[in-house]
């Protein structure tokens, strides 16, 4: 009797189990027509959907949803302020209650703030005397109008411009510049010839040069040469205005900075590699004491196979009062320019003009 009674709970049993399964699809249909259907919306371009009676507030919440705001920039790029445009979500494209119910078709969008950078403000001031131009092509000098372009806030510098205002007076003198050493085999060869000639010049040097020979920048300097800076280690090919603002610094401040520290010489003139600059190098110059120097004639000596007679006419023919000359004493086999040198002496003496060096 036992065992009977215990198939019989068992079968029982079963057959509860079976009724179980069968009514689950009907209870849990039954449960899912007695709830609501979600709310379809967009979100940030994107289907969407919120159980009804979801609140705008809550609909951010369950999204994660940021808007970031906006920043006021100096004109380096650095945040003057923070929060300046705050972001904003909006619902519909304006911005509502966070407690506004979220309905069917409902877009909520996130609006980041913007960020502004200041705006500039320009100074001008005429600097006292009869200046040179900066950048300077020549010996001329006139009244100058410095130009500052400088943040309204930040007061931070974005450019400076030297205007030269009215008559430009030429005087009767040549400068003849020399580029790219110390050079050992060239420098000195050109220096005995301005010695010999009496002729002071001035010597545009390149900063590693300078620290890998010093005996001849002493040598140049005992000589009574200005002396100017002529960059770090003369970037090429990379012009000197596309490399980055800290590397034009550094390119023009640490070859003034050796030749103060190690032969007491103070530098006020610099000459950017292959002529490269733009009113920042100039700015950058200016703030580390310098003034840009070009040139107005170029007889191109560092051109392979140039010879002394070639250069000699190309510097005669095209010199005038006040012109700056450009020529080379580094950079590689300066024979043909030192050969040309006292003949270009010589035939500026004898238009009336006496080469001179560039003052700082």
């Amino acid at each position: 009797m036992e065992h009977v009674s215990s198939r019989s709970r068992s079968r029982t049993s079963r057959v509860a189990l079976v009724l179980g399964v069968a009514l689950l699809p009907l209870l849990v249909s039954a449960d899912l027509g007695d709830l609501a259907p979600p709310v379809p919306l967009t979100v940030e371009g994107e289907a969407a959907y919120v159980g009804r009676g979801t609140t705008f507030g809550r609909g951010i919440h369950q999204f994660d949803l940021h808007a970031s705001s906006g920043r006021l920039l100096d004109v380096e790029g650095k945040v003057l302020e923070y929060r300046v445009d705050p972001g904003r979500i909006l619902l519909n494209g304006q911005e509502a209650p966070k407690s506004t119910e979220l309905a069917a078709g409902d877009e909520i969008t996130v609006v980041n703030g913007t960020d502004t950078t200041e705006g500039t403000r320009r100074v001008a001031t005429q600097l006292d005397g009869l200046q040179p131009g900066n950048p300077q092509y020549t010996l001329g000098t006139s009244r100058v109008l410095r130009v500052t372009i400088a943040g309204r806030i930040s007061g931070k510098v974005v450019s400076v411009r030297y205007q030269p205002i009215g008559h430009v007076s030429e005087p009767p003198q040549v400068a003849l510049t020399f580029d790219d050493g110390p050079w050992p085999g060239s420098t000195r060869k050109v220096l005995d010839v301005l010695e010999r000639m009496d002729v002071k010049a001035t010597f545009f040097m390149v900063g590693y040069l300078v620290d890998r020979y010093p005996t001849i920048v002493s040598d140049v300097i005992g000589a009574g040469m200005a002396v100017g800076d002529h960059s770090w280690d003369h970037p090429y090919p990379t012009p000197l205005v596309e490399l980055r603002p800290h590397r034009v610094q550094t390119e023009i401040a640490q070859p003034a900075e050796l030749l103060q520290e190690r032969f007491g010489y103070r530098v006020g003139l610099f000459r950017p590699p292959g002529g490269s600059w733009n009113a920042s190098v100039v700015r950058t110059a200016d703030e580390l004491g310098m003034r840009l120097v070009m040139w107005s004639v170029d007889p191109h000596d560092y051109a392979h196979g140039s010879t002394a007679g070639e250069i000699t006419r190309s510097v005669l023919n095209a010199v005038r009062p006040g012109s700056i000359v450009l020529l080379h004493d580094g950079g590689g086999d300066r024979s043909a320019t030192i050969k040309a040198l006292p003949r270009i002496i010589r035939g500026i003496r004898k238009m009336g003009l006496e080469p001179a060096a560039i003052q700082p």
